[in-house]
């Protein structure tokens, strides 16, 4: 398949999708894999994927394959099959799915407070004269 092909390819597979249902919480592996694919070059196939995540995790191809298959099921990715290789690509956005999981945690365990949040997670840590002035610096950009 030539580049335009693939791209054509990608862009029916993302308009076919149904929309994903970002309060769903990965589990650490299927995040994993997830990680790797929105960071691979789009489509990746099951090799890149062993080479980028499965065989540091030490899993086999049928381990890959069954996360695969679950992302899949959830609606976080899309796949197509070019001769005997499948190809994968996020439908999934990875600010958007962080953004949510990231609420979510923050409504669950703090109340939904920012800075009772902040307050647990500095518990026993010290702020860098730099970290504060890079939040003060934020907090400004924002508000």
């Amino acid at each position: 398949m030539n580049i335009d092909s693939v791209n054509g390819l990608i862009d029916e597979l993302k308009l076919r999708a149904r929309p994903v249902d970002y309060s769903v919480k990965l589990p650490d592996a299927e995040f994993d894999v997830m990680s790797a694919i929105w960071e691979g070059n789009p489509p990746v196939n099951t090799a890149y994927l062993m080479k980028a995540i499965g065989n540091d995790k030490g899993w086999k191809a049928p381990t890959l394959i069954s996360f695969l298959v679950r992302l899949e099921d959830r609606g976080f990715i899309a796949s197509y099959k070019n001769g005997k290789e499948r190809f994968y690509i996020a439908i999934a956005d990875r600010d958007e799915y962080v953004h949510t999981v990231t609420e979510n945690f923050i409504a669950q365990y703090h109340g939904g407070s920012f800075v009772a949040a902040m307050n647990s997670f500095f518990k026993d840590r010290n702020l860098s004269e730099d970290d504060i002035d890079e939040l003060l610096e934020w907090l400004k950009s924002r508000y």
